[in-house]
């Protein structure tokens, strides 16, 4: 996945602009990759957040050597579900979502739990491939997976409390035949 999620991740940095000293959140960290990038980016602070002990080990392993000295960073990394996250209200100056979306209910607990996260003037950047592509996919007709188009993107970040003049959706091709979408939301 990591090889596959190179360009979104990527396009994601770049939107998340991250400067030095910022506070950013990976909701759904996964491996780690996305933080890792960001990390040769930036000398931010960074919480690792996902609910598989599997994908947080590897986010560890991945991550250590920026727990290190000379490197040393703030580099967390959280067992946790976004819905329940374990951090203050605006903790946060970043938040990055990236391929979380599929996963968060519709009734927007879960990306009102990434709004809560944001302190005043904070960012969220998220990434989902588009519903069209998806719809393609044989694992995604299983039901587990909530598909996205702009306008589907949009509403679930207004229901999650993001202000819809704050919303700016970003369609992207990532391959001939894979599209997708980037959103950045302020609070």
């Amino acid at each position: 996945m990591d090889v596959a999620n190179r360009k979104p991740t990527r396009l994601a940095l770049d939107l998340l602009a991250a400067r030095e000293a910022e506070r950013v959140l990976d909701a759904g960290c996964g491996t780690g990759a996305a933080a890792e990038q960001l990390l040769l980016r930036t000398i931010c602070r960074i919480d690792c957040v996902d609910w598989s002990p599997t994908m947080l080990r590897r986010a560890e392993a991945r991550l250590g050597l920026y727990r290190q000295p000379p490197h040393a960073r703030h580099v967390g990394i959280h067992l946790a579900q976004v819905g329940a996250l374990p951090f203050a209200a605006g903790a946060f100056d970043a938040v990055l979502a990236l391929n979380m979306f599929y996963f968060c209910d519709s009734d927007g607990v879960m990306i009102g739990d990434l709004r809560r996260m944001l302190r005043l003037g904070g960012r969220l950047v998220a990434y989902v491939t588009h519903r069209a592509t998806m719809e393609r996919w044989a694992f995604t007709r299983h039901g587990t997976h909530r598909l996205f188009d702009e306008d589907d993107l949009v509403h679930a970040l207004v229901v999650g409390g993001f202000p819809r003049e704050k919303i700016a959706i970003m369609p992207c091709s990532i391959t001939r035949s894979i599209h997708g979408i980037l959103v950045r939301a302020m609070v």
